[in-house]
């Protein structure tokens, strides 16, 4: 390694707050008394959490200040300041002159080691003055000749981006600029397709072992916000029609058969169940949805997703006057149905801002599709019968009687899901939660078999019975929207608002101007 500018690596230090003497910045030790707790062994200090973080900077600094033209000793300085920085405990300002200093090191093997190391640990860091400064250098990096060495880190930006946070918003996180840098002249929705298609060649590393999946899934996850309504990826999938990767050709396939594609990496999942080969109603399913999905026309196309299908597939069965009424007709029918039912108005746990739900159709109207209003339409039939009524009021009293957590389940129709029941069209069974996945009383977190066995199910739904009189709570909090959101599903929550009622709230994750929430009214206790 060439000599180090000590004067010049002395500017670049910043540390106008601190005055320290010529002779520790040469031996890493000052002839002064030390401060209490100081070692004057610089890697014990800046490693001694119980320092004060400006001694452990000033430690740090005295490291780096001792490795030029000692290659072992540069080795040996560069792991002690990456054990800084995975360190999230570690104060902010060490981290982050901990990376500005290991950036310094500009020896190729030194270049390539700050790659690997940001390539493992970019897509978990949480502090956001360290990921802009690391996107800050990617960006840095790609305007020079060894922009194509760097591309080797657009997997970990892309999991990193991948992550939903309330601030930045995205089209001001540094990971995108960081990205866009890399790759110039390109897409963003492309360059991340790539990584989902080919993640091991944008970066993603092949240990530990599920780095490859775990970034084909952030990158699809992020293509659901940059491409809500999937059309850019319908395109690119197309164009990628001979890649050997099997989602590309599941998605394919289900673009061209079915004119929709998975938006969330929990759809990805759900359209593999859809076509599984396991399961010897997969087949059957898949034949009855693809031709109700072709008798569609454009209007009812509008805005379709997967939650739609079974819907879809079952109105064609039981009720095709359903399947060729317009939007609008279908918006009568259930205006019609919902007329002089009770709204219960969620007041707990409203957004920022907000005096009252919004669970009126009238107040959705600019929000719902046809095959939201399909789908509505087919729940609250299936929440005529009073045997399913009586089999959630079962689950209702056995979650009331718990409390650990929520319990929820699963509503389909008789002939693609669930156990049958006699004489009746629709069947739901309920789900608990596994002990590890119990939170609190106000909590459902879906176990995986809830999710295994419903590809084809009609709605995910779980209760707020907590007491008889939980009406403040009638609705979807932010958590449940937030499960409508990642998964995709057409969702229901049951609230208990007096002794024998249950009030009923159909959410989905709707469109661009927000989630759709309706209230179908109540659901008496049977007598």
């Amino acid at each position: 390694m060439p000599a180090m500018n000590t004067a010049a690596f002395g500017r670049r230090l910043g540390l106008g707050m601190w005055v320290c003497c010529a002779s520790m910045i040469v031996a890493g030790g000052c002839s002064s008394d030390q401060a209490p707790g100081v070692t004057g062994e610089s890697v014990v200090d800046v490693k001694n959490a119980e320092l004060q973080g400006n001694q452990r900077l000033i430690a740090l600094e005295n490291l780096w200040a001792g490795v030029a033209g000692d290659p072992a000793k540069l080795a040996s300085t560069r792991e002690t300041t990456k054990e800084i920085l995975w360190k999230s405990s570690a104060p902010q300002k060490l981290r982050e002159r901990a990376w500005a200093l290991l950036m310094t090191d500009e020896s190729p093997e030194g270049q390539a080691d700050t790659r690997s190391f940001l390539r493992l640990r970019l897509p978990t860091e949480t502090q956001w003055p360290l990921i802009s400064a690391m996107c800050q250098s990617v960006i840095e990096k790609s305007g020079g000749p060894e922009r194509e060495a760097w591309q080797s880190v657009t997997a970990s930006l892309v999991r990193s981006y991948a992550r939903k946070v309330p601030t930045p918003v995205d089209a001001d996180r540094p990971e995108r600029d960081a990205i866009l840098a890399l790759h110039p002249g390109r897409e963003l929705e492309a360059v991340v397709f790539d990584v989902f298609v080919r993640p091991a060649q944008m970066g993603a590393p092949a240990r530990p072992d599920d780095f490859l999946e775990k970034s084909r899934s952030a990158a699809w996850e992020l293509l659901g916000r940059l491409d809500p309504s999937g059309a850019k990826r319908t395109t690119l999938a197309a164009q990628a029609e001979n890649s050997s990767e099997p989602a590309v050709r599941d998605i394919n396939r289900a673009a061209r058969e079915l004119g929709v594609v998975p938006i969330t990496a929990s759809e990805l999942n759900w359209l593999g169940a859809l076509m599984s080969d396991k399961d010897k109603r997969a087949a059957a399913w898949w034949s009855q949805a693809s031709a109700a999905m072709a008798r569609l026309s454009a209007e009812q196309r509008t805005g379709l997703q997967m939650r739609h299908l079974e819907p879809v597939r079952w109105a064609s069965e039981h009720r095709p006057q359903w399947v060729s009424a317009s939007r609008d007709q279908l918006l009568a029918e259930l205006s019609s149905r919902l007329d002089g039912r009770r709204i219960w108005r969620k007041s707990q746990g409203l957004g920022l801002g907000e005096e009252i739900s919004r669970e009126a159709l009238a107040e959705n109207l600019d929000r719902i599709t046809w095959g939201d209003a399909l789908a509505i339409l087919i729940v609250d039939e299936a929440l005529q019968s009073q045997t399913l009524r009586s089999e959630l009021w079962l689950q209702a009293g056995a979650d009331r009687a718990d409390s650990s957590c929520e319990h929820g389940g699963v509503l389909w129709a008789r002939e693609f899901g669930g156990k049958p029941i006699e004489g009746e069209a629709f069947s739901v069974r309920g789900y608990q939660p596994r002990t590890t996945q119990r939170v609190n009383d106000r909590t459902f977190t879906a176990p995986e078999e809830m999710f295994a066995d419903s590809p084809r199910s009609l709605a995910h739904y779980h209760f707020h019975v907590q007491s008889p009189n939980n009406g403040e709570y009638a609705g979807p909090g932010r958590g449940d929207i937030e499960y409508a959101e990642s998964h995709g599903r057409t969702c229901l929550v049951f609230t208990s608002v007096r002794d024998g009622l249950m009030n009923v709230d159909i959410y989905t994750r709707g469109g661009e101007r927000g989630p759709v929430t309706i209230d179908l009214g109540a659901i008496r206790a049977a007598r």
